[in-house]
């Protein structure tokens, strides 16, 4: 156990007592900067956005298309999706992704590489359209708080808002030498250029995958030891290459066959066996529909009839995601029984486990009511047809409610076409209202789970335009956060949790909030490793491929060909006895799944970002004990406190790893020529900032009475102030 020295205790009590009376309100505020777009601060009406002419996107691309080669003279056929450091993702016309190294390829490829990721920031959000939809943001909150006698929060510092960017775009807190280079930098427009730089980072990918990880429920199985690896890698890609949210989603909605043969089927297999409830949760997710109770009657709080329910769900009444013939086939011959070459039980196993939840469509809609229906709207038992909730009289005449439910084995493909339609009432508001949370810490309605009725926003108008500015940038993620990261409202100074029951919170800044259990890890990651753990990825899919049977068959000639493919490639690995242990399991035997970088190991932990770890992690990993999801019910992780936390920070393997002498930021804060230069560098590490007065005479103190740099790195790690994003 690491003893906390008097030194250390000192420092630590000094530095909880600066962080709140920094974060309480009516503490004592830093000088503030003035922001290079005032939006109104005072109780006075704010002007209105001028009208611009200036349009969302730019003009089109020229075609992305391209033979990739190497030097060995090895083609390629593919396009151009994105270029991420030093790692290209391409897309064949089958659709299949692949990354590539630059390095490992010919120097006309790389130049392309570089010239068509510029092509595409130019195409992103011109810089008058963010200005122009950034300000409508401040304007329409500040309305608000004007008619509320109510008045923007001042503007965040710069320390708080490098801190605060790097955290909500790239996922961890930035190093001492990314804080300083920021904070030294004098040119007016700093600001949008580091968000531009950070949505274009490796970080950026690796914390929208922990993002969605909560949302969709990603896991490294789905029960009975059904690997989803290639799923994880397909979210992955999707990401790094910036696959807008409408595409996404419609792709995982229609995905067909195997999991061995399509990562993208991951989200619907993952309830192959309970079907209704894998359309509750879809249409929870992806439309903030409050729709649970209405499975088994109507909705007593909301609008939702049982009846509606069946009919939404009847659009996947035609569809099937487990394979039970194929499972008992491979079952017989697993034991033997079946005729043909003998095989090793294991491989059958595994075999059997990537190719059997598979998704088809039938050409028969066979979803009835249930049998103990009790409305005199349907009989019991009798055939579900296929039709769409409608929210208001106005969607009869909406264009995205113009679909064909003739053909059963296209029902999926039409729900997905109307749900992720421009047009849907609802779409571009739920993911809009979820991103929103993700940067305020509270959405403009709340819960994220149900937002039927957007008369009961807290701001129907800002929510409406928050959809809007989804819809101008064609559901790109990334360009949705630029807008609101450029707005002023993003960038005041951060407001205490609010008590909602006194009315709704307005959003005069973002909100005070722990950081998640991923943003934790990586940041405590950055400390130890430096930035380098952004170039460290883990991909366990490729080896699940080779596992994909010829046509789905499950015969043992079928099992013999993918055995084959697999001692051909060395993957033998892939045919294992895959890992049972629950919550994710142990890290053991990973280090071979890395690309780019291999990770360090120290203190018994494997020191990679939590989007590279397994999903989620084992039950007793700091990632879990901090919040993490067990992703078995979505948009449950928590940033809830408990003791078990404080005592992993201050004496488990983090603790260690943390105070230890090899700590990047500790080695880097070495360097410094005076004691001044160290201190600063480890607060500017930890917390985004110098120490003020008292902290720095504190901290020299302690020093001179024996307390080391990497003590000092441990104590600033165990305040709350470097938990929690201001």
């Amino acid at each position: 156990m690491r003893p906390l020295t008097l030194a250390s205790a000192t420092v630590l009590a000094l530095l909880l007592v600066s962080w709140s009376a920094s974060a309480a309100p009516g503490g004592k505020k830093r000088r503030q900067p003035t922001p290079a777009t005032a939006a109104p601060t005072a109780v006075a009406q704010p002007a209105a956005p001028a009208a611009s002419e200036a349009k969302p996107l730019s003009e089109a691309l020229p075609s992305p298309w391209r033979q990739w080669s190497d030097p060995a003279g090895r083609k390629l056929d593919a396009a151009f999706c994105s270029l991420i450091g030093e790692v290209v993702t391409v897309q064949t016309r089958a659709g299949q992704t692949h990354r590539l190294y630059l390095g490992g390829l010919v120097p006309e490829d790389r130049a392309f590489a570089h010239d068509y990721a510029q092509r595409l920031k130019a195409k992103s959000f011109a810089d008058a359209y963010v200005k122009q939809a950034s300000y409508q943001i401040d304007y329409l909150i500040g309305s608000t708080l004007v008619g509320k006698g109510q008045k923007f929060n001042a503007p965040a510092t710069d320390e708080q808002f490098v801190r605060r960017i790097y955290l909500d775009s790239a996922g961890r807190v930035p190093t001492a030498e990314e804080a300083r280079t920021f904070l030294a930098d004098a040119t007016p427009n700093k600001r949008a250029n580091l968000i531009d730089q950070l949505v274009y980072s490796p970080g950026y990918t690796m914390q929208m995958y922990n993002w969605l990880g909560d949302m969709l429920r990603v896991k490294d199985s789905f029960g009975k030891n059904v690997p989803a690896f290639t799923f994880e890698d397909w979210l992955k890609d999707q990401l790094a290459a910036d696959r807008p949210w409408d595409e996404l989603v419609r792709t995982m909605l229609t995905a067909d066959g195997s999991l061995a043969e399509n990562g993208a089927t991951g989200f619907l297999l993952y309830d192959a066996q309970m079907p209704l409830d894998g359309v509750s949760n879809l249409l929870t997710t992806f439309l903030g529909a409050n729709v649970a109770c209405a499975q088994c009657h109507d909705h007593p709080l909301a609008e939702w009839s049982q009846k509606d329910f069946y009919q939404m769900a009847a659009f996947f009444g035609a569809s099937d995601g487990y394979d039970e013939k194929s499972i008992s086939q491979a079952k017989k011959l697993a034991k033997g029984k079946s005729s043909g070459p003998v095989l090793p039980k294991a491989g059958v196993q595994r075999i059997a486990s990537a190719n059997f939840f598979r998704m088809v469509d039938t050409p028969k809609q066979d979803l009835t009511f249930p049998k103990d229906y009790k409305y005199d709207d349907a009989k019991p038992g009798s055939a579900v047809a296929p039709a769409l909730i409608r929210w208001s009289e106005a969607d009869k005449k909406n264009p995205a409610y113009n679909v064909d439910t003739t053909n059963p084995a296209q029902l999926r493909e039409e729900f997905a076409r109307w749900m992720t339609h421009a047009d849907n009432p609802r779409f571009a508001a739920n993911i809009a209202n979820r991103v929103w949370k993700k940067a305020f810490g509270l959405a403009v309605q709340e819960p994220v789970t149900d937002i039927d009725d957007p008369k009961k926003a807290s701001n129907p108008e800002l929510l409406a335009h928050l959809a809007q500015i989804m819809k101008a940038g064609h559901f790109d993620l990334r360009e949705f956060q630029r807008v609101i990261f450029n707005s002023q409202t993003y960038q005041r100074s951060a407001s205490a949790t609010p008590d909602l029951e006194k009315g709704p919170y307005l959003f005069p800044g973002p909100l005070v909030r722990r950081m998640s259990a991923e943003q934790v890890w990586d940041s405590l990651m950055v400390e130890s490793v430096g930035p380098t753990v952004d170039q460290i990825s883990l991909r366990r899919g490729d080896d699940m491929k080779l596992l994909a049977l010829p046509g789905g068959a499950a015969t043992p000639e079928a099992f013999k060909v993918v055995m084959d493919r697999v001692r051909e490639a060395d993957g033998m690995a892939a045919l294992g006895g895959g890992n049972k242990k629950k919550g994710g399991g142990s890290e053991k035997g990973l280090i071979s799944a890395y690309e780019g970088a291999k990770p360090q190991q120290r203190f018994g932990m494997i020191l990679a970002r939590a989007s590279e770890l397994p999903q989620p992690a084992a039950e007793t990993h700091f990632l879990r004990v901090f919040g993490q999801s067990d992703r078995l019910i979505a948009d449950t992780s928590t940033t809830d406190g408990s003791v078990p936390q404080a005592l992993l920070m201050m004496n488990g393997g983090i603790g260690q790893l943390v105070s230890d002498p090899n700590c990047a930021a500790v080695v880097s804060a070495s360097v410094g020529k005076t004691p001044d230069e160290k201190i600063d560098a480890l607060y500017l590490a930890f917390l985004g900032r110098r120490p003020n007065t008292g902290e720095r005479t504190a901290t020299q103190a302690a020093l001179r009475d024996g307390l080391a740099l990497n003590d000092v790195a441990w104590t600033l790690a165990n305040t709350r102030e470097f938990l929690f994003i201001q």
